[in-house]
């Protein structure tokens, strides 16, 4: 297995309130010029939204542009590198 370090990506993992319409707000996170994916889950979140991060100012702003689009609650983790088999 190879590691290969990769620009800084963040994965947002998205609780949106109850009742959201999924399809709509998948295509709203994916508007955001960041933003690389959005994959719609199960189980804690609805979401995971990742995007590429230049600066924690443009990631603060992003988590800011998710929680309010989303009604719910975001967090964060941060991705330095990828490990592909």
């Amino acid at each position: 297995m190879a590691r290969k370090v990769v620009k800084l990506h963040r994965l947002f993992f998205v609780k949106p309130k109850e009742n959201t319409n999924a399809d709509k707000l998948a295509e709203k996170f994916a508007g955001f010029d960041s933003v690389d994916e959005v994959l719609l889950t199960e189980g804690d979140y609805g979401f995971i939204v990742k995007a590429r991060m230049d600066s924690l100012e443009e990631s603060k702003e992003l988590v800011k542009c998710i929680s309010e689009a989303s009604s719910g609650t975001c967090c964060t983790a941060i991705s330095y590198y990828k490990y592909k088999k």
